[in-house]
């Protein structure tokens, strides 16, 4: 009876490795993606300071001398202010 269970008990572990091997989990972490955005088909803008393409629903944005400029990040957008006073 042991051997009989020991032997099920062996089954499952195998199994459950082939699978991990064929169908890997994703890994799981505490912050996911929103999944309501979708950056398929998103027009992509230029950060002038760093020159990084991002998503427009990403961009950081601001009204300079009358532009609308896009930038990656706020920090991008304080160097571009400190740059063209």
């Amino acid at each position: 009876m042991i051997k009989l269970l020991i032997l099920i008990l062996l089954g499952f572990v195998g199994y459950s490795m082939i699978q991990g091997i064929i169908r890997p989990r994703e890994k799981k972490s505490g912050w996911k993606k929103p999944r309501s955005r979708s950056h398929q088909g998103e027009e992509m803008v230029e950060d002038p300071q760093c020159g990084t393409f991002i998503p427009i629903g990403e961009a950081v944005s601001a009204n300079i001398d009358g532009k609308q400029l896009y930038f990656c990040s706020k920090n991008c957008l304080k160097e571009y202010k400190k740059a063209h006073k």
